[in-house]
């Protein structure tokens, strides 16, 4: 029998545009960068919605801001921006949510790095400061920390390139039918053949041979 391997189709999304992503309860989390994809994980979202993950994030996107394609992206998330704590020595605070009122979650020192998913408005944490937070990863934990108050990448743009498709090779899984499966040895039965006709030529000799006159 003859097997060929079968991979499941993953539909990923394309973002052409910054991309809100929003949490269960449809709070926003981050803008996710233009140029990258999400991944479809689930049929099951509210009405104009898509569930998705993005890198080790899962949340929801409007459906109407991808674009779904028929293609596996080589490159389907960013991975490499980063941020460092620049607050004139001082510590940085990770919060939960982008207002100086949320829980902290951690407090980062003033050399502390992480990674940069991207960036959501929120509160002024400075009057007349603006109102950006990055939405960072530092110490094993997620949250928001105060754009003035760090250093950020720029978000590289995407090389879109499509992976191609993987090559099916047939595996046969039939088995191997060997001398002992068939019976007698293929050598053994030459040399029993052989043997059979040996005694031919002797026996058809005396069944002719004429006797002796006596």
């Amino acid at each position: 029998m003859i097997v060929y391997s079968v991979i499941a189709a993953l539909t990923f999304f394309f973002m052409p545009s910054q991309t809100m992503l929003y949490d269960s309860a449809m709070q926003e989390v981050v803008n996710l960068p233009a140029g990258y994809f999400v991944l479809q994980s689930d049929t099951d979202a509210p009405d104009g919605y898509i569930r998705v993950t993005y890198a080790d994030l899962e949340g929801y996107v409007k459906s109407d801001d991808v674009q779904a394609v028929d293609y596996t992206p080589v490159t389907k998330y960013e991975l490499t921006a980063t941020f460092t704590c620049d607050n004139d020595g001082q510590p940085v605070r990770l919060r939960v949510a982008p207002k100086k009122s949320a829980e902290v979650l951690d407090v980062l020192d003033s050399t502390a790095k992480g990674r940069l998913y991207g960036a959501v408005t929120g509160e002024a944490l400075i009057k007349d400061a603006g109102t950006d937070w990055y939405y960072v990863s530092a110490n094993g934990k997620r949250g928001y920390v105060y754009y003035a108050h760090v250093k950020a990448d720029d978000i590289p743009p995407n090389i879109i390139e499509k992976e191609e498709p993987p090559i099916d090779v047939p595996t046969n899984t039939e088995p191997k039918v060997t001398d002992s499966d068939q019976g007698m040895p293929t050598t053994a039965a030459i040399i029993f053949i052989v043997a059979l006709c040996i005694p031919v030529p002797f026996i058809m000799y005396y069944l002719f041979k004429k006797p002796k006159d006596n």
